[in-house]
């Protein structure tokens, strides 16, 4: 068999204190060490080696920890968690030498440890070749760059989110900005999970270890800068103490989405999700503002009469929202309560209810 000039090359061995040169067999693995004893001096000779490897877990675990934070799963982006998962395989090597280093520290010998681990002393100690290799790049300053998972370019399925959030007017019992009139579901969507997270006075972290992503990802849902899958944006507001069919509504319109399922109990989920982008209101400041009295906003909120077409459009007006991306839901509604009423399947067209 011909032997490359990589194969034919000769590098000095790492043991300490000695020079001689270590030739790389055509097969097999690269050799480091000119003898076994070589081998085992190197690896003993590092200062601290217990500290070092006990950092070396700890700084493997964390950055394991960190890459299954991330991980979806919703399907909506598989390109990304397939990348993950290829990822989190070379951190787990890390990991596992790193444990193997501790035990070795602790004076286990190599045949008990490859006996825990299913396999062979031989096949071990090779893996040991590498851990000094694998724990200065853990442990070194500058992370290495091939842990870390760019985000994963894919075909738009979606419309893109809308603009930047504009300042919330004066009367909201919220403390934060929301969406203005005009700057489109996204951001009402946006401003909905920005009160709900001031309200729960919850970190990004706790609240990205809660719904499975990166907690980098939920700052870009919360600011406007994503909209989430469903399942993603379902789990978040679970975690944020709100009613997701509230949410619904609004991530649909952000979505592109027609709003028209969910009939009477939709409507009324849908104006209390605006209610919530709009920092919860109190009634007064309603009325206030549209002009109806409180007996017609609190039905209108509560379901227990269905508001006309011109109160909806009032109240969602007064909650900064867009009153034609509720009108298929308002439809949908009325249509339900005349088909109560007549006992039947209402085939009254659109055009009927103005």
């Amino acid at each position: 068999m011909p032997v490359s000039p990589r194969d034919s090359e000769s590098t000095t061995c790492r043991g300490p204190g000695c020079f001689n040169l270590v030739k790389q067999s055509p097969r097999g693995r690269r050799r480091y060490y000119c003898s076994d004893p070589c081998g085992t001096r190197y690896r003993r000779s590092a200062p601290s080696a217990d500290t070092d490897n006990d950092a070396f877990a700890e700084a493997s675990l964390a950055e394991l920890n960190r890459l299954t934070a991330q991980f979806d799963l919703s399907g909506d982006s598989p390109e990304r968690d397939l990348a993950l998962i290829v990822e989190c395989e070379k951190v787990w090597k890390d990991l596992k030498t790193a444990v193997v280093l501790q035990s070795r520290d602790s004076r286990m010998k190599m045949p008990e440890i490859a006996k825990l681990l299913h396999t062979s002393p031989t096949t071990l100690a090779r893996t040991l070749d590498s851990a000094p290799d694998r724990r200065n790049r853990r442990l070194s300053p500058s992370p290495d760059p091939g842990v870390r998972v760019p985000e994963q370019s894919r075909p738009q399925r979606h419309p893109a989110p809308g603009p930047p959030r504009a300042r919330r007017p004066q009367g909201g019992t919220g403390d934060m900005d929301g969406a203005a009139p005009g700057s489109g579901p996204a951001a009402t969507l946006a401003s909905a999970l920005s009160h709900l997270h001031r309200r729960s006075n919850t970190t990004y972290r706790t609240l990205g270890l809660e719904v499975g992503v990166d907690p980098s990802y939920i700052s870009r849902a919360i600011s406007g800068e994503r909209i989430p899958s469903w399942p993603v944006t379902r789990r978040l507001a679970l975690a944020l103490a709100a009613d997701p069919e509230e949410i619904l509504p609004l991530w649909r319109s952000a979505r592109g989405y027609d709003t028209a399922p969910g009939g009477a109990a939709g409507l009324q989920a849908a104006l209390r999700g605006l209610r919530t982008a709009a920092a919860s209101p109190d009634t007064d400041l309603l009325v206030k503002r549209t002009k109806l009295t409180q007996e017609q906003i609190t039905d209108a909120f509560t379901g227990r009469a269905l508001p006309d077409w011109d109160t909806t459009s009032a109240i969602v007006t007064a909650l900064n929202g867009e009153p034609e991306l509720l009108r298929p839901l308002w439809i949908s509604a009325r249509a339900a309560a005349l088909a109560h009423e007549t006992g039947s399947t209402c085939t009254i067209s659109a055009g009927a209810f103005g």
